[in-house]
């Protein structure tokens, strides 16, 4: 495959997705040609389901995607105690790992490859069906956050999902269970540069005491 024939992929695959996705519900969020295109569609008022596909890649790019879900409340009390500007999402999954927790025999390094640009159609039109079968109910499932605290409860955890069960916790107003997890994530490996382990434990401190 040629340079220009890698180079069209990106822009033919954000065209397509647009396409399929606009009928339900989701808009482009993003788009960089040598890392991903994002989505994003609100379902209820202060709930955002995030969609991205990866575009990066050399000879050819798997278009991988991953889904998430950010609750407002949550989304913005996260950024002021992380000191943060960014998007924030309080749970999300890869696709690889949904298709493999439902049906283990769907996974193949092949699934969602595209090695020239007649091979894009193809490829979304199973971007969007996975989306559809495996990532949709895990959205849906998270659409309130005592599913979300529930989801994550469940988890392997690390300092990231304690950062953000202390936060859904304390917005939805079990200060114990938050402090309990900031606690939590004080101890554990720091997985976070800097100085933001404190940051977000001071900032915490701060805003609902001890």
């Amino acid at each position: 495959m040629t340079p220009e024939q890698v180079a069209q992929i990106p822009m033919r695959v954000a065209d397509r997705l647009i396409e399929q996705l606009a009928p339900g519900g989701w808009r482009p969020h993003g788009f960089a040609p040598d890392d991903e295109v994002a989505f994003v569609r609100e379902p209820v008022h202060g709930v955002v389901f995030h969609f991205g596909v990866n575009l990066a890649g050399g000879d050819g790019v798997s278009l991988s995607s991953s889904v998430g879900v950010e609750h407002a409340g949550a989304a913005e009390l996260q950024r002021q105690l992380f000191g943060d500007t960014g998007t924030v999402c309080q749970v999300g999954a890869s696709m690889i790992n949904l298709v493999h927790d439902a049906e283990p025999s769907k996974v193949t390094p092949f699934r969602w490859w595209v090695a020239s640009p007649e091979q894009v159609d193809e490829a979304v039109a199973q971007v969007v069906a996975d989306l559809m079968t495996y990532g949709e109910p895990f959205l849906v499932g998270n659409q309130t956050l005592p599913k979300v605290i529930e989801t994550l409860v469940g988890r392997p955890k690390s300092q990231v999902e304690y950062g953000t069960l202390a936060v859904c916790l304390a917005v939805s107003g079990d200060l114990p269970g938050a402090r309990a997890m900031l606690a939590k994530f004080g101890a554990v490996r720091p997985v976070f540069a800097g100085d933001t382990t404190e940051t977000f434990v001071h900032n915490f401190t701060e805003r609902f005491g001890d």
